[in-house]
Order: structure tokens, then C-alpha cells, then sequence
């Protein structure tokens, strides 16, 4: 499932960042294919990123995804608490997004553990 498939209206833009682990790897990518990996930092486009050629569009043109539409991407629900203002940027809440399993992913497996041992 692509971003914009999951997120619908939620998200407004085609194109974000997400800050890579070097800079010999991708890091810009559409809403129209499925999300890379939900890292535990989010940072905006450094100034001197160099495009990479497999990026969707210019860095001059992009923004990191929110910490709200990342929890979304983490199947989080949109009225989950965190204990602190999502759509501020905070290290603590990002680390917890990106170290999530995702919300629904975790209840198909537990769902799974309680089938199994009731067998």
C-alpha cells in the first residue's frame, strides 16, 4: 500500500525527506509508493545533501514527514496520546515512533499468540 493509499487527506504533499543512513542512499521519496523503513530520527534536508539519482524530485522541494504522519505511517491512530504536542518536534517521540512495531502489524500477531496457545 503506498503512503497516499494509507493516509488519504491526511497528508497534502507528493514528494518528503527522510534523512538517509549515508549519503550515497536515497532519501527523497513520493507518497505514491509504499514508505521506507520509519526511522527513530527525523531531520530536515541538510544544506548540502547531494541529489541522489534514484531521489523522486528535488531536495529544494521537500519536507520531512511530521511526527504526526509518521505515527500514521506506524498505523498509530490519529487520536493516540503521546504525552506531549505531536505536531512539535520532539527526539523522545520520534525515537518511540521509530522504534514501534506498527500498531496493527502488533495486533495481528497477538491475535495470532492467543489463537495458537488456545489450540
Amino acid at each position: 500500500m503506498t503512503v497516499k493509499e494509507y493516509l488519504g487527506d491526511e497528508i497534502d504533499i507528493e514528494h518528503y525527506y527522510r534523512h538517509a543512513r549515508n549519503y550515497s542512499r536515497r532519501a527523497i521519496f513520493t507518497v505514491y509508493e509504499p514508505s521506507p523503513t520509519v526511522r527513530g530520527v527525523n531531520r530536515p534536508v541538510p544544506p548540502n545533501y547531494q541529489q541522489n539519482h534514484l531521489d523522486s524530485t528535488s531536495p529544494t522541494s521537500v519536507r520531512p514527514l511530521t511526527s504526526f504522519e509518521r505515527s500514521r505511517i506506524q498505523t498509530f491512530p490519529a487520536t493516540w496520546n503521546w504525552g506531549s504536542n505531536i505536531r512539535d518536534r520532539n527526539s523522545k517521540v520520534e525515537m518511540l515512533i521509530g522504534n514501534a512495531v506498527p500498531v496493527k502489524l502488533a495486533t495481528i500477531i497477538g491475535k495470532g499468540i492467543v489463537n495458537a496457545s488456545s489450540v
